[in-house]
């Protein structure tokens, strides 16, 4: 089971500050916030589902290990094709990945999720990456980082879902 509880909560909080804020500068403080915690949790819940995956079907702790340090630990970020894989291949191996695609895809669940990781990854580009300096930028609401998240929840408990039943 993924844990969504404390990122909805945090989410939740960002965006009451940013409804209450009293400055655009503060605003855009919450909506970068939100959209970098969203983020992380997408990051490290994928971690999380390669890791648990790899503790339930490994024997040797030194696999164990080995995935842990060497496939997971080295992979940062949380794109689809260049991310999560990679690490689902090195992990289960291209049948199984697959088998998995194909079945999912059955209901657009793999094309919505890389659609949905491409735009917040643009989006997270440009929070984490600039300054507030001298440019108004513009940053999505907390709430439209709460919307992403309602959507690739769902999509990413259906991948550990699938991954418990190999």
């Amino acid at each position: 089971m993924i844990a969504k509880s404390y990122i909805r909560n945090t989410l939740e909080e960002l965006n009451k500050l940013y409804n209450n804020s009293q400055s655009q500068k503060k605003a855009i403080y919450f909506s970068k916030l939100a959209l970098i915690e969203l983020c992380g949790w997408i990051e490290e819940t994928v971690d999380d589902i390669v890791i648990k995956h790899a503790n339930r079907k490994l024997n040797d702790s030194s696999n164990k290990d080995y995935c842990r340090k060497n496939i997971v630990k080295p992979n940062y970020g949380f794109q689809y094709n260049r991310n999560i894989r990679p690490m689902l291949i090195s992990t289960i191996g291209l049948i199984e990945v697959e088998k998995l695609e194909r079945e999912l895809e059955r209901t657009g669940k793999i094309t919505l999720l890389k659609g949905y990781l491409a735009n917040i990854k643009d989006s997270r580009n440009s929070a984490a990456h600039t300054h507030l300096k001298g440019t108004t930028r513009t940053y999505n609401a907390p709430s439209r980082t709460i919307g992403d998240f309602n959507k690739i929840g769902p999509i990413l408990e259906k991948i550990d879902q699938k991954l418990r039943s190999f």
